[in-house]
């Protein structure tokens, strides 16, 4: 198509209107963005990360670890114990942000030892429905934050 002046002209027309305020509406305002941030415990701020990131609806869960408030390590040498108490600080840091499990749209779940996530992946039943499970990923890697660190899980949540 062979774009002349007045089809130029035609096509800005109602930007031009718009602009010197004659055309009777007005653009919407872009809905704000609010960022807030979330720590699990208290010495998360001097390692220098956030536990949970929201932004509008959504919210970004950093790589949640086995540990209790004071961030030391659960259930050294059982995945299965360390599994459970990362649920566990999911559940936390999800509730503190208006969510539960049924929000969560992506999980990743990251191991020293896949052969023994996969073999106690059924837990992650006990905290999503069958009928409404996240995408997920497993991934394995050479070692994690501390070499007692069997597993972690990071999420994506939907808000309501």
């Amino acid at each position: 198509m062979v774009w002349t002046r007045a089809r130029r002209v035609a096509a800005l027309w109602p930007a031009a209107l718009l602009l010197a305020g004659i055309g009777g509406c007005e653009a919407p305002e872009a809905p704000s963005r609010f960022r807030s941030t979330y720590h699990l415990g208290e010495y998360e701020g001097g390692l220098g990360y956030s536990q949970a990131v929201k932004v509008g609806k959504t919210i970004y869960i950093s790589m949640t670890l086995p540990v209790d408030a004071q961030g030391q390590l659960i259930s050294p040498d059982d995945m299965g114990g360390q599994l459970g108490a990362v649920y566990t600080n999911l559940a936390t840091t999800l509730k503190a942000n208006g969510a539960g499990f049924e929000n969560v749209a992506v999980e990743r779940l990251y191991t020293t030892d896949m052969p023994k996530l996969i073999a106690l992946a059924d837990q992650r039943l006990k905290v999503y429905s069958k009928d409404n499970l996240p995408a997920a990923s497993f991934i394995e890697v050479k070692h994690l934050a501390d070499p007692g660190f069997l597993v972690g899980v990071e999420l994506v949540a939907e808000l309501p």
